[in-house]
């Protein structure tokens, strides 16, 4: 009895197929499915950020619609398009990592609390470089 060669067995019929599907089903999620769907620490920051009074704010003006925060997120959110509005960032997936505001080449991202009424409090402490050469 001949027993089949090993890539033989894995590159046929069904299996190749659900390898395929597979890995592009996990380029289609972003390539975060665990960060997003399995991860119970990435669940418990998501709860934080719904509930949170703590938001990334940004100065419409000074926006220059370069791209820099959006591409720097490791959550893949799309930072840009709330900071050219001038709305502040409450996307729940986003973990306050402040990545976008230290990569914004203009400063226009910064930290803030907001409370119930809408008053938004700007956090004294600059995450931003560009805010720290400001003063």
């Amino acid at each position: 009895m001949k027993i089949p060669d090993r890539a033989a067995v894995f590159c046929t019929g069904p299996n190749w197929f659900l390898g395929v599907l597979g890995y592009g089903a996990y380029f289609w999620l972003s390539g975060r499915v665990w960060c997003r769907f399995f991860c119970p620490l990435a669940a418990l920051l998501h709860v934080y950020a719904r509930f949170s009074r703590f938001a990334i704010v940004s100065e419409k003006a000074r926006c220059i619609s370069c791209n820099q925060c959006t591409s720097v997120c490791h959550m893949g959110i799309d930072v840009m398009a709330p900071a050219q509005r001038g709305e502040p960032m409450r996307d729940p997936e986003c973990v306050r990592c402040s990545a976008c505001v230290h990569a914004c080449p203009t400063g226009v991202l910064q930290f803030a609390s907001i409370d119930r009424s809408g008053f938004v409090s700007l956090d004294s402490l600059a995450a931003s470089p560009v805010r720290m050469r400001e003063g």
